[in-house]
């Protein structure tokens, strides 16, 4: 189920290709006397080589609860299936598939939070964290309350909700910093430096039928969830097809492309660690190969 793969000519690269099992998540070892009905399955961490971020889907089963906590890094999420409510602080939130937001780093405690799943029916998000948690053995950096209700929080809610008529059209400026717009390659920006993010990003990429883009890598690491659609992927030289539920992840300085080679839109979810440069954001092949 799980690949491991390094750029074995250079010894430089490195990614990891695998698939979401539902059978596969289980409750985080600190969260298994703070929780009830929540399991996490994670596709991201430092057993494959990342050193900058957590991913994983969450899921939480009806009349589920997080109790309350909060973080020493930042946590980004997407719901991709059910309805779960948020309570941050008094302020409590109905989030449904295409919600997605930033909860940041909790200094001071003002960012105590609390999950709940209040229907009849399982929910699942995706959850980013960075910088990345530390191993339980090492050190915390996730701290639970007693069951004390959150304190009051004044600040704004970094939240939002995606629909399609978000999703940039052909031509039209690209949402991410550094990225000229590709012909056939949409992007949708859900959390980055203008939503009040330090440490990540996260957003919705698009690949109609055709679309492709050239080998090329960047400073920091990426993963990317295939929601929809086939996308043919290539890093460190190694090509993969993948489909819904898939996952891969590319660290820094992994060369890397996609191309869209079937009839029908790809789309994934993708998360950034660290948050990427305004400028240079892509080291691409060809432009180097066409100077030198």
């Amino acid at each position: 189920m799980f690949l491991r793969n390094y750029l074995s000519q250079w010894g430089i690269g490195m990614h990891h290709v695998s698939k979401i099992e539902e059978s596969a998540a289980r409750t985080p070892k600190l969260y298994e006397e703070h929780s009830n009905g929540f399991r996490r399955a994670t596709y991201v961490d430092r057993s494959m080589g990342s050193v900058h971020m957590g991913v994983g889907v969450c899921y939480l089963a009806p009349g589920g609860v997080i109790q309350p906590h909060f973080h020493s890094f930042e946590e980004s999420f997407y719901i991709l299936e059910g309805h779960v409510t948020l309570q941050i602080g008094e302020k409590s939130h109905t989030l449904e598939p295409g919600h997605y937001g930033l909860i940041p780093t909790g200094v001071h405690h003002e960012w105590r939070h609390v999950w709940s799943n209040p229907g009849d029916r399982s929910a699942r998000w995706l959850e980013m964290q960075a910088p990345q948690p530390r191993p339980l053995e090492y050190g915390r950096d996730t701290f639970f309350v007693n069951g004390q209700p959150p304190p009051p929080h004044a600040g704004d809610t970094h939240a939002g909700h995606f629909d399609e008529s978000q999703l940039p059209r052909p031509g039209a400026p690209s949402q991410m910093e550094g990225f000229n717009p590709t012909t056939g390659v949409a992007i949708k920006m859900f959390v980055d430096r203008s939503f009040g993010a330090i440490h990540q990003s996260l957003f919705l990429i698009q690949y109609m039928p055709g679309a492709k883009i050239d080998p090329h890598d960047h400073t920091f690491e990426e993963s990317y969830l295939i929601v929809s659609g086939r996308v043919r992927a290539t890093a460190d030289n190694k090509s993969y097809d993948l489909g819904p539920g898939d996952v891969i992840w590319t660290g820094v300085g992994c060369v890397h492309s996609f191309e869209n080679a079937g009839t029908e839109p790809v789309r994934w979810i993708e998360t950034q660690a660290p948050l990427p440069p305004a400028k240079e954001v892509f080291r691409f092949e060809r432009d180097w190969a066409a100077k030198y």
